[in-house]
């Protein structure tokens, strides 16, 4: 059934227009024809910033008046605002059967990890023996230099693919011979617009082939304002799943309420993240989901899929980072602690970089199967856990 105007535009847009007729807005505009429709964007006067050909689409700068025309065209599927996006901060060691991949020489070597957040530190777990850091494109401040001045990216880095050089091998990631592709798309406070996202996408869509990039780890996220299919980011991770990369994303820190989950982790097709309190025991019973882990459901999707460590972890650090205790007492430096579903979604990054070394041929839903059979259930509630714990047998 074909969708009136006013249904091609985000409700947060409609609103705005109605009472900011003057204004210019950015928007995410999706396009049924994109080869053909740049030029007639131009001429109706709309700004054209960037172009997202992996969705069929365009960043653009819109007058107020013209959006209600877009919406009326037939080249226009539908009109996105260009959201607020932040990092979803709030392993343990113990993450269960990953230390048997690296006895058995398993370390995701070979494998390709893109993390879009605010950047990376060359920090040594990075950088030696080998520099692992394979590219670093900035979408924020546009710099050539590899940088972050957040260190969120930093840590979310070091989880999934840290080699622990800088702590003689006390804090290791999951997948420590993994090679990283690093785009900033996150500013110094960990905040970021879903425009900059997808462009870092568009990226790792085009280099993906080339570079051998295997998966897509996702510690960010925004409210769920709208329907999963004209979500730009849903549209966005989806795209890339067909393309052959495995997307982790987080879950969201708004828990325990249930219909937290942010976006993109509402996408049913992608593999979203809760985070798991392990209370720093070796035991499993007194392992629970916590607390700020977003819940399900997104409509009548059960959302997580999993749930992975993520309170207190260890990993690398910016420079000269004031030290939590635990750190300060093993007398190591450039390494903290963070929770938040942030962390828990790039242990599973980091593990699906193990599966894919030991089998290259899998694909995406391929790996999604695979955790969702493989998962350790804690609690039965699948609306906080999903399957359960993330787990490679």
């Amino acid at each position: 059934m074909q969708r009136t105007y006013s249904e091609k535009i985000d409700p947060v847009i409609l609103s705005n227009v109605r009472i900011n007729s003057l204004q210019r807005f950015r928007v995410i505009l999706y396009a049924n024809d994109h080869a053909g429709c740049r030029e007639t964007l131009k001429q109706m006067g709309v700004t054209l910033l960037d172009e997202l050909p992996f969705i069929k689409g365009y960043y653009a700068e819109v007058p107020a008046g013209m959006i209600t025309k877009l919406a009326q065209s037939d080249m226009i599927d539908y009109v996105a605002a260009d959201i607020d996006v932040k990092t979803q901060m709030y392993i343990a060691k113990k993450i269960a059967g990953v230390s048997e991949y690296h006895r058995k020489g398993i370390t995701g070597r070979g494998v390709g990890i893109a993390i879009l957040d605010t950047g990376i530190y060359p920090h040594v777990d990075f950088t030696r023996p080998q520099n692992r850091i394979r590219s670093f494109v900035d979408m924020v401040n546009m710099r050539q230099t590899v940088y972050d001045d957040n260190g969120h990216g930093t840590f979310v880095a070091g989880v999934a693919a840290g080699n622990g050089t800088g702590s003689k091998g006390k804090f290791t990631g999951i997948a420590p011979e993994a090679d990283l592709y690093i785009v900033k798309t996150m500013d110094h406070n960990g905040n970021g617009s879903s425009s900059a996202v997808l462009k870092g996408m568009q990226w790792v869509a085009d280099h993906a082939q080339k570079d051998g990039i295997r998966v897509l780890s996702l510690s960010l996220g925004s409210t769920a304002g709208m329907l999963a299919r004209d979500d730009a980011m849903v549209r966005g991770v989806e795209e890339l799943w067909r393309r052959g990369i495995t997307v982790i994303t987080a879950a969201g820190n708004d828990g325990p309420g249930h219909s937290t989950i942010t976006t993109p982790g509402v996408s049913n097709t992608v593999i979203t993240v809760g985070a798991l309190d392990d209370m720093r025991t070796e035991a499993y019973d007194d392992d629970h989901v916590a607390d700020f882990s977003s819940r399900g459901p997104v409509g009548r999707w059960v959302k997580p899929d999993l749930i992975a460590p993520g309170v207190d972890i260890i990993s690398t650090a910016l420079p000269h980072r004031q030290m939590q205790s635990d750190t300060r007492k093993l007398g190591y430096a450039d390494y903290t602690t963070m929770s938040g579903t942030s962390v828990a979604t790039p242990v599973v990054s980091g593990m699906t970089a193990l599966l894919l070394q030991q089998n290259p041929n899998w694909t995406p839903d391929q790996i999604k199967r695979y955790f969702m059979q493989n998962a350790r259930r804690l609690q039965g509630d699948y609306l906080s856990e999903g399957r359960g714990m993330a787990f490679v047998r």
